[in-house]
Formats: structure tokens, sequence, C-alpha cells
């Protein structure tokens, strides 16, 4: 039976994301969902260094929101994922993944050996008979640490997915026909993906996220003992990011810093001048940090832009752990001169209202779109070992399958075929027993079979002895009757055929009277004449017409009663 619901997990550096939703469906429902915040010095770059206590500390989170499925899916963020996009010839979708493995150094020209590989397909490609694919590469290494994490947990690893792939599965649905540019930044990296309709047209990964800042945060000594979600919030939540880079085009943090900057005290601190410049110091610090990041976005917007001149970029979107920060959008707004927008809603994905905790949750539900898409279509990353195992236990249980099948289907012949036996020999009896109960008829059908013959043979003695002769008498009577005067029958002779008569007449109009009487005579079937000699005509010798008449007897059944 398949899958219907897992539980998608996202691992952060601040946050783990948690979501139950139903598996590979269009409309996706989100049940049960919280978030938590990641235990301290437990995962670096995606890897789970400390997964006792990470799993230790999961397992009280699932079962405190009573969560008890135990299919799970993770999605991993982390920079050590390769990702490549690639056009391939159009194959059936079971051999792509071969066509992959054997060009995988071509698209990653590095050894790639300890890595595992997969793709999602993206669609066709710019000529006929073409793929797009999006192809992955990660640390074997990585790949175990998530499966060695669910084996403590005591769950089913249903699925692993990369978060680039989940972000594109949500992205997708983000309504309109223009091309949108959506910056996720995350809190260890950032995913830039640029789509228009459901097509994503590029995907870059930049080396850059929530960490970066909040690292330049603890440097300073007012948030050196704070952890990394207090220094989270406290970027949420005071005005700290400037709008432009330029400080004197800056109307906040900078020569004459403004109400709601310098109006907010660094934690546990009064407001002092050494205070004031503390904060103006790290500004600038985070200032620059970003600065590479806004660089980053730019190169990739003016590389699309060379790349796709015909097809330019709407809007630029902005979602993730780091949209909730005070001034980024406005910063990204300014300094690459599109609008920017957060992103906060996407269709058929629906939430559960019934929530202990509501609020928790509204506050990072923007945030769980990449932990919903994990659902929708992951790439899998399963390593080698892995996949021959489960193709040897798939093909054991196909054969224990292909037995009972065979077994069952032997069965049901041998019982089918026993059962038509037995109807057949009740239907037998049945029809034995009807035969005997009209077993009276024979004699009665014996004597009228002897009426038949007896009757078809007189008929064809009738037929025997029937002469169209016996209409001779008659014939000769018609002839004597119709023939007109001053012709004389000369010769006559008569056949089972036909006749054949010589006449003598005194003119050529007294014969064509002739042969007109003839067609009058019921018995004439066809005619021909023959044989037309004309002679005398002299001054004492009478003229005579000699012809030969041949007739055909017309069938007596021609011959009505009448006639």
């Amino acid at each position: 039976m398949g899958v219907s619901h897992v539980v998608s997990i996202e691992i952060g550096l601040i946050y783990t994301k948690v979501c139950e939703v139903n598996y590979r469906k269009k409309n996706t429902k989100v049940g049960k969902a919280f978030v938590f915040e990641t235990p301290e010095n437990t995962i670096e770059d995606g890897y789970i260094r400390d997964k006792t206590t990470y799993a230790n500390e999961l397992k009280r989170q699932l079962a405190e929101h009573k969560i008890s499925n135990k299919n799970v899916l993770f999605t991993i963020a982390s920079n050590k994922i390769l990702s490549r996009e690639v056009t391939i010839p159009a194959v059936k979708e079971k051999r792509i993944m071969d066509i992959v493995k054997a060009e995988a150094n071509e698209y990653f020209p590095m050894d790639i050996t300890e890595h595992v590989l997969t793709y999602t397909l993206l669609g066709p490609g710019a000529e006929p008979k073409q793929l797009r694919l999006l192809v992955f590469a990660a640390p074997l290494t990585l790949i175990k640490n998530y499966y060695n994490l669910a084996e403590m947990l005591g769950v089913t690893l249903v699925a692993l997915d990369y978060v680039g792939n989940s972000s594109y599965q949500i992205l997708k649905r983000i309504p309109g026909d223009e091309v949108n540019f959506v910056i996720q930044l995350n809190q260890q990296n950032s995913l830039i993906s640029i789509l228009k309709d459901s097509d994503l047209l590029m995907q870059r990964n930049v080396n850059f996220g929530m960490a970066n800042l909040l690292d330049v945060m603890k440097g300073f000594r007012d948030f050196a003992e704070k952890n990394g979600n207090q220094c989270y919030d406290y970027l949420c939540e005071n005005a700290v990011i400037r709008g432009h880079f330029d400080r004197d085009t800056e109307s906040g943090p900078g020569a004459a810093p403004p109400p709601g900057i310098a109006g907010q005290e660094m934690p546990g601190e009064e407001r002092t001048e050494e205070a004031a410049a503390r904060r103006e110091e790290m500004t600038d610090e985070l200032m620059e940090e970003l600065r590479l990041f806004v660089n980053n976005v730019s190169r990739v917007i003016e590389y699309y832009n060379t790349r796709e001149p015909n097809r330019k970029i709407g809007k630029l979107y902005l979602l993730g752990k780091g949209a909730r920060l005070q001034g980024l959008s406005e910063l990204l707004q300014n300094e690459t001169g599109y609008e920017v927008e957060l992103l906060t809603g996407f269709r058929s994905i629906t939430f559960q209202k019934k929530k202990k905790k509501l609020e928790e949750l509204e506050q990072h539900r923007e945030e769980l779109f990449s932990c919903v898409g994990a659902a929708l279509n992951p790439v899998n990353f399963i390593p080698e070992e892995l996949r021959l195992k489960t193709e040897r236990r798939l093909g054991m249980r196909l054969y224990i399958l292909l037995f009972i099948l065979a077994a069952v289907s032997s069965g049901t012949l041998l019982w089918y075929g026993y059962s038509d036996y037995q109807e057949e020999l009740s239907r037998r009896d049945e029809l034995t027993k009807r035969r005997d109960e009209c077993l009276y008829i024979e004699p009665i059908f014996d004597a009228w079979s002897r009426s038949v013959n007896a009757k078809e043979e007189a008929e064809k003695l009738v037929a025997m002895t029937s002469s169209c002769n016996e209409y001779l008498l008659d014939m000769i009577g018609q002839l004597e009757e119709k023939l007109p005067q001053n012709s004389i029958v000369q010769s006559f002779s008569a056949t089972e055929n036909g006749l054949f008569i010589s006449f003598v007449t005194d003119s050529k109009e007294t014969a064509a009277a002739l042969l007109t009487s003839l067609k009058q005579i019921p018995y004439v079937g066809r005619t021909g004449v023959a044989g037309i000699t004309e002679s005398g005509g002299g001054e004492d010798e009478k003229k005579t017409v000699t012809f030969s008449v041949s007739i055909e007897w017309a069938l007596p059944e021609e011959v009505t009663e009448d006639e």
C-alpha cells in the first residue's frame, strides 16, 4: 500500500521546521505543523554533527505535538550539494538516470565517485527531441548522515530531497505570466530561482545565509552571549539594515541616525554615545556583509538579462528566513532597481487551523513552503548500495508475488475447469432427459419424411414425361385460326425445342401479317425468319413469296389460364 501522508522535516541552523502533509498530491493539505529551535552546535552546513542530541530533541518535539506518523521525508539545505542544468536527448524516463551517470563527469568537473546523483525534470529543451534536467550531486557522507538519523529516530525514510527542488515545486505555483525572480534567503545559504509560469529558467545557489549576519553580530560584546534566535529576533524587530549602501543617500543609520535606529538600545545597555557608536559599527559591518549578497544577486540578474534578452524580469520576490529582516526588501529594491515583494502564500496549499501554537505557526508560515514542497515531487537521493539492496529486495518480493499469483491462478483455473465440467455434465443429463421425452415424435417424423420423398419423386417423374409436343395439336389449331388468307404451310416439323415451318404467301405484306399473327399464338416464343424468296409476277404468272420461320416453344408455365 502506498504512502499517503509523510512528516516532512527541514533541519536548519536556527530553526527546524516540521509539517505533516499529504504525499505527492496536487492540492496540498498541511495537517500538524510546528517550528522549534535547533539545538546549538548540532548542525553544520546541512550535516548533523551531534545526532544523539538532535535525535532526542526531535523525538521530544514529535511526541509533544502528537505526531505518530513513521513515514518521514527530509529536505536538505547545504552548500555541499551541487546542481547543474543540462540538456539531454529525449528518452524514456527509465533511461534518464543512465545518461546522467554516464555524463556526470561532464556536468561536474571533479571526482564524484563519492557523490549520490539524482535529477528533476524541468521540461522539453530548446530544440525538438530534447529534455531539460536539473542534476544534483550530494556527498555520500551527507546522505548517509540523514539515513543514520532516520535509523536513530526509528522511522521509515520515504525520500531525501534537496531544498532547491523543494522550493521549485512550490515556486512554480506563483501566479502570473511574467518572469519571476525569487530570492530565498535561508539560514545557511540563499537560493535564487528564475521562473516563468511553471518553467524554471535558472537556479543559482549563493553561499550566504542568515548565519553570516548572526556571526557578525556575535562579534560584538552586546551579542556575544546571545544565541542565534535572539540575534535573529533583534534584526527582525529593529531597523538595523539601511536602505542604501551609500550613506550619503541614506536617511537611516548614517550621519544622522533617525529614531528607531539610534533610538534602539543594545541589549542590556543604556542609551549612550558609546552604545550608539557600537550600533553604527555593527550596522556598517552588517551592510558590508549584505553588500556581498546583493552583489551576487545583481550578477545573477545581469547574467540572466544577457542570456534571455527577450524575457525580462518583472519582479523580485523575497521569502525564507531572511525575508523578515527589517530593511532588507528596501535595500534590494533600491540597489537592484526592481520592485521587491514579500511572498507569503501559494496556491493549492492549505493549513489546518486548529493549532495549539497558531501564532507561532503563522509567524513561520511563509518559511514552511520548502518543507511542504519536498512532499510534492522529491528528487530522492539514494545511495547506490541501498538502491541495489532495495532492488534485490523488490526482486525477491516480485518472485514471491509471481509464485503466489501463479499458484492462485492455477487453483482458480482448476476450480473453474471443474465447475465448467460439472455444469456440462448437468447440461448433458438435462438434454438427454429432454430427448427421451421427445422420442414419440421420431416415427411421425419418419412418416412425414417418406411422404415428402414420394412427392418429390412423383414431381420428378411428371417433369420427365412432360413435353412441349403436348401442345402441338393446339398449336396447329391456332395456326389454322390465325393465319391470313393467301398463305400456305409448305412444310412443318416439330422438335422438343421448337417448330420449323415453311410458308408461301402471295406478297410480302401477307408475309408480314402472317408473322404478326404468329406472335399472338400463346405457345410461340422467339421467332426467326430465313430463306425469303420471291418468284413469278409476270403477266400470266402468279407472284409468290416463300420463306421459313423458326419458332421456339414458350414455356407452358408462361401460358395463362385464359390463354
